[in-house]
């Protein structure tokens, strides 16, 4: 299937029914669908046969399958996995709500939603690297604000740079990614993934350090135009105090050390893996920062 070829009204997996076209990226397209039996509401991702080279794609179903073990209230729920005439798709649940890059674009938040959501994160990326999973492309467009009975929940999407670690059962080399593309967003990315080394739990720990640095601030710890320049400044240049963004914020010393291990330049220095991020995190006294 081309990317042009629209499935609206086709049926995939057998089991859920195309109905509308939701948004288009670089990877793919997003389908509105519902499940068959039952009717439960879908969404449907369409990858772009284009964007794929011919092993990553011998890979995707193998490797998706695996991601769809992963059940956790911050993680997307993926439900199938398969090839629709000739182009793979996934299907997951359908989320009402908002990015939390479009709510970071238009405000500050308040330090304990901050913190609040930063915990969620977190929650979701300790089940995976639990599971021996990698996100490798942590940052706040890839968290969803969706809404839920008990309020608004963070979750975890877009698994597409994901890379098995050694804890997972997957085939250890699997990586599903697009060839010649930089595995990550420079803004985001930890110092080893900028100069091309491996990704580890401790690389997802810097990109979240990063979302709690902007979630608690409203800006990056680095802002620098030239994308060379922003990975030589994750590399060598310290990392400014949280006031030194925000000044109206104070934060307690306990929480600016969460923050300055989680964006240690070396990788043995940061927390081991998003559980014990997290744990830190919820060890700071509340409240963590206030606003003056």
């Amino acid at each position: 299937m081309t990317s042009e070829r629209n499935p609206i009204g086709e049926v995939v997996g057998e089991s859920f029914l195309v109905e509308a076209r939701l948004a288009e990226g670089a990877m793919g397209t997003v389908y509105r669908g519902r499940a068959i039996s039952g009717g439960r509401p879908v969404a449907v991702k369409f990858l772009k046969r284009e964007q794929l080279s011919s092993h990553v794609e011998k890979r995707f179903e193998r490797e998706a399958r695996a991601l769809s073990q992963l059940r956790h209230p911050h993680v997307i729920e993926i439900l199938a996995v398969g090839t629709h005439e000739g182009s793979p798709y996934l299907v997951t649940e359908l989320l009402h709500g908002t990015s939390l890059e479009s709510v970071l674009v238009e405000t500050r938040l308040a330090p304990e939603r901050a913190l609040r959501f930063a915990d969620q994160i977190l929650s979701g990326l300790g089940f995976a690297h639990a599971q021996g999973i990698i996100h490798r492309d942590v940052k706040p467009e890839n968290v969803f604000l969706a809404n839920a009975e008990e309020g608004v929940r963070a979750k975890l999407l877009d698994f597409g740079l994901v890379k098995f670690g050694a804890r997972s059962s997957a085939e250890k080399t699997a990586v599903l990614t697009v060839e010649g593309t930089l595995l990550g967003s420079p803004a985001y990315m930890s110092p080893e993934q900028g100069f091309g080394e491996e990704a580890t739990e401790r690389s997802d720990v810097y990109s979240a350090g990063i979302v709690l640095f902007e979630l608690l601030t409203g800006s990056w710890p680095f802002v620098v135009e030239d994308v060379p320049d922003l990975i030589r400044a994750h590399a060598i240049a310290p990392v400014p105090s949280l006031a030194s963004v925000r000044p109206e914020l104070d934060a307690l010393p306990e929480l600016e050390a969460v923050v300055q291990r989680a964006l240690a330049k070396r990788p043995k220095d940061r927390f081991a893996d998003a559980n014990e991020m997290q744990r830190a995190l919820r060890s700071v006294p509340a409240p963590g920062a206030r606003l003056r």
